[in-house]
């Protein structure tokens, strides 16, 4: 039970620490508020995997190969990875077409915001993408990683299971509430929103990368 506990909470921690992950996470969340949950969820899938490869090959190649620093390479790269996500959310914001839809109900009617992007289907693969590369790199998760590789083997399973469930949920959670906030916002803010979330994941990439520069 107690690497399960630790797992859960690692996991929530992290995901939640780590201004990086919820820059990358919320411009897809601005995006399709209607989707959010789902978006962050993939995402939180995504890390949590990545996590869970870096851990699994830290237990069956324990001592043989260095995982600071091919961490420390991918973390230069998720720099790379956020300044892509914050322009192609700027560019998004250009193209987005927000409207409301009245939904007449026997107590009350009510307004729903519907953001639409005619080329762009669905982001849930993107966003697993993004998840598992983000989850492979960064010193800060070779410390998430770390507890797995003190413990047995059994016990180092739950707890990389439980990192994961926590990722899930925590990133779920977030992207929920970004999607709120750009629903109850309005329908001008939506795309605000979203040109202000891009912009902001590019700062963090531009920084990112000057903090981890490995040369």
């Amino acid at each position: 039970m107690i690497p399960i506990l630790t797992g859960l909470a690692a996991g929530g921690l992290h995901v939640f620490s780590g201004v990086d992950h919820l820059a990358a996470l919320a411009p897809a969340a601005v995006e399709n508020p209607a989707n959010a949950t789902r978006t962050g969820m993939f995402w939180g899938l995504g890390h949590g995997i990545g996590v869970s490869i870096v851990g699994g090959v830290g237990l069956v190649l324990r001592g043989l190969v260095d995982l600071e620093a091919w961490s420390a390479w991918a973390e230069f790269i998720v720099g790379f990875l956020l300044i892509g996500i914050g322009v192609w959310a700027i560019i998004r914001s250009r193209r987005i077409e927000v409207h409301g839809h009245r939904h007449e109900h026997t107590d009350a009617a009510h307004e729903h915001l519907h953001a639409h992007d005619p080329g762009d289907p669905s982001h849930h693969h993107a966003a697993l993408g993004v998840g598992i590369f983000h989850g492979m790199a960064g010193g800060g998760h070779l410390f998430g990683v770390l507890p797995a590789l003190a413990l047995p083997t059994s016990q180092a399973i739950m707890y990389l299971l439980a990192y994961l469930v926590a990722s899930v949920i925590a990133m779920g959670s977030f992207a929920y509430g970004v999607g709120q906030l750009a629903t109850r916002s309005g329908t001008v803010w939506i795309t605000r929103l979203m040109f202000g979330s891009g912009v902001l994941a590019v700062i963090v990439g531009v920084i990112w990368i000057v903090s981890t520069w490995p040369f």
